[in-house]
């Protein structure tokens, strides 16, 4: 078990914030961003080229997060990008600098060539990584072959998606990842409390910490965007049709009020709250910074 680990057992749900690296080599002004969250959150999650948009690599970037802030960081490796080379370095270089845990997954569908066109690579799937990360953390690099010093242990999670209308599959698909070496599961963003019991339910009994996505919904074109372009979202069309209409100043608010409520219900059956940026930290951060406010020692 990990430091990090340890903090999902604990008797207030963890509070995650999930940022992507910045697109170009500029890091200060994100860094000096996520200053802000500093001994509010329990863990930076990086994602891995979200939306097959190209950004700097995860592991460099969340080595700038340990050395210049001191906070844990969560790292998404995706097995479109890599072939099993490629990831098997990544997660060695991960255990040198601690990274604090690694989310295996597929990876989202790449954009049509052209700026950040390619091909996927999917040498290995993610149970395959959950396999390889196992292997590293018992010392065996493959081959026969043994760490001549054994790495931090590599806490492995994955990705789930309460929200899909097939969900027998998802849960079945969740058991499967468990099953293969899982130990938490970070969810797509959850917009009512309903909709995601079931998948609570069998996450619980599979052994796996539940971090419950929560996405802030920044204004009404974010929303449309949510709507028509995210398959995984479409059973959520009800609750982001409410922003129709609404001012950019009137969309956060009620985002930032409707999810302290969503999450204050939810509390006592998460292991914790990971706190998506959705295109930029801002409304992320402010949402932590609300959360926690609410929820400090000094408030109890």
């Amino acid at each position: 078990m990990t430091a990090l680990a340890d903090s999902l057992a604990g008797p207030a749900p963890a509070l995650w914030l999930e940022t992507s690296p910045p697109r170009g080599i500029a890091v200060d002004s994100l860094i000096a961003r996520l200053a802000a969250v500093r001994g509010h959150v329990g863990a930076i999650n990086l994602v891995d080229n979200a939306l097959g948009r190209v950004k700097m690599s995860g592991l460099v970037f969340g080595s700038m997060i340990k050395a210049r802030l001191g906070l844990p960081v969560v790292l998404n490796i995706s097995c479109r990008d890599r072939n099993r080379f490629a990831l098997k370095a990544d997660l060695l270089g991960a255990g040198a600098i601690g990274i604090d845990a690694v989310v295996a997954l597929q990876g989202d569908k790449l954009a049509p060539a052209g700026e950040d066109g390619g091909r996927p690579v999917h040498d290995l799937d993610t149970f395959g990584l959950l396999r390889m990360i196992a292997d590293l953390n018992r010392g065996d690099t493959g081959e026969g072959k043994r760490l001549l010093k054994t790495l931090p242990a590599l806490w492995p999670g994955v990705v789930g998606n309460p929200n899909r209308k097939a969900l027998d599959r998802e849960l079945d698909l969740l058991e499967r990842k468990a099953a293969a070496g899982a130990r938490f599961v970070i969810t797509q963003p959850v917009f009512e409390a309903a909709a995601v019991r079931p998948f609570l339910e069998k996450a619980r009994a599979c052994g796996l910490k539940v971090i419950l996505g929560i996405l802030p919904v920044k204004r009404e074109s974010m929303a449309n965007y949510l709507k028509d372009r995210i398959a995984d979202l479409s059973s959520a069309a009800h609750h982001l049709d409410r922003y129709a209409g609404m001012s950019d100043e009137e969309a956060r608010r009620m985002s930032i009020e409707q999810n302290l409520a969503l999450m204050s219900t939810l509390a006592a059956e998460v292991a914790g709250f990971n706190i998506m940026s959705g295109g930029g930290p801002s409304l992320a951060i402010e949402l932590a910074l609300a959360w926690t406010r609410q929820h400090s020692p000094a408030e109890a």
